[in-house]
């Protein structure tokens, strides 16, 4: 399997998957969110959340059991809490709009929370939390997931990866965003290094029979790692628990992966935000932010460390240099997306020309 990578300008690969979701359907001011999102992941250096993903979701439109038009329906309000049927649609609408809504809220009463049931794997959840920063706001959000990783002390995948993030505003440029899986790594890295035909470090995952492996193939078809031992495995339960069972998704097993196409998308999560103004000085806020911020700067460093980072903070530098200089794809991935452009009849011009950098 070919390890070539290509740098592809972030606005070519956008507008790329932009095309391949209206021809397959999705109306075009959805397509251009979707677009905006998975795209956003590989900036940001999530590539296992980001055009990675693209595939995955038009098989599923196409099997049927991801609707290409995403229509999130209220089924229940009461003040600054929502509830929301993404009706099988598509994560990354479901996710916009549930935020959306939680602000709105959250203007109001301090604070709004929005839980969402049969939604499609909506990428990476730093986005939905960090549209809450321009607003002055904390954005959080919960999600649960398809199941990859044991119970603690057992050995066969019951629960996701379930992230769970939180983004708070610091007034300075780069904002807080702590955005976690509860496994040691998100199983979308497996697939990744699947993709390129990788090894992963041992400590990652465990086969089928419950050993430890570097073969990603071998992970797949086993169970990731907590991150934490039993702590983990207690943040992915609590999460399934908010994402799956209080908003009336599927959770634990019964959830399907984004591969599964015979199965409609049926996860949940919820999404938060935290009007600052509601509970402290906003400039004060910000202030002692900075403070915290810069203490932890100037803290003493361990042998070896030339710098200590905020969460979040790598990939927003990540994101700089890769609007600079583009983002690198692995080369099986161009091949699938020139494979689904020929079935889909759209014609990606920088594909067909080579365009673009190898490295």
């Amino acid at each position: 399997m070919s390890k070539q990578t290509i740098r592809i300008p972030a606005h070519d690969l956008i507008q790329a998957c932009e095309r391949l979701l209206k021809k397959a359907g999705v109306p075009s001011d959805q397509a251009a969110v979707i677009a905006q999102i998975v795209v956003e992941a590989d900036l940001r250096g999530i590539e296992s959340h980001g055009v990675l993903r693209l595939p995955a979701y038009i098989r599923r439109v196409q099997a049927g059991t991801m609707t290409a038009k995403t229509e999130p329906r209220i089924l229940r309000e009461r003040g600054a809490s929502l509830l929301l049927d993404a009706q099988h649609g598509f994560g990354q609408i479901a996710g916009v709009h549930a935020m959306n809504e939680a602000m709105s809220r959250a203007e109001k009463y301090g604070t709004g929370l929005v839980a969402v049931r049969n939604s499609g794997h909506f990428g990476i959840a730093a986005y939905y939390a960090m549209m809450a920063l321009p607003r002055k706001m904390i954005g959080m959000i919960s999600a649960n997931a398809a199941p990859s990783m044991a119970a603690w002390g057992g050995t066969i995948p019951l629960l996701g990866t379930n992230p769970i993030c939180v983004a708070v505003p610091t007034g300075g440029d780069v904002d807080i965003v702590l955005d976690m899986a509860s496994s040691l790594v998100a199983r979308g890295k497996i697939r990744l290094a699947v993709s390129k035909g990788e090894r992963i470090p041992l400590g990652w995952a465990l086969d089928a029979q419950g050993l430890p492996t570097e073969d990603p193939a071998a992970a797949m078809k086993g169970t990731l790692l907590p991150i934490g031992g039993p702590k983990g495995y207690g943040l992915a339960l609590v999460a399934d628990i908010l994402a799956g069972v209080l908003t009336g998704a599927e959770f634990g097993s019964h959830i399907a992966s984004t591969d599964e196409l015979s199965r409609n998308v049926s996860a949940g999560f919820v999404v938060q935000a935290v009007d600052i103004a509601a509970f402290a000085e906003p400039a004060k806020f910000e202030q002692d932010i900075q403070s915290m911020i810069a203490e932890i700067r100037s803290s003493p460093r361990a042998k070896g460390v030339e710098r200590i980072y905020l969460p979040g903070e790598i990939e927003w530098l990540k994101k700089q240099e890769r609007l600079e200089k583009g983002i690198l794809v692995p080369d099986s991935l161009l091949q699938e997306l020139g494979k689904l452009a020929n079935e889909l009849g759209v014609r990606l011009e920088w594909l067909a020309s080579g365009q673009g950098d190898a490295s």
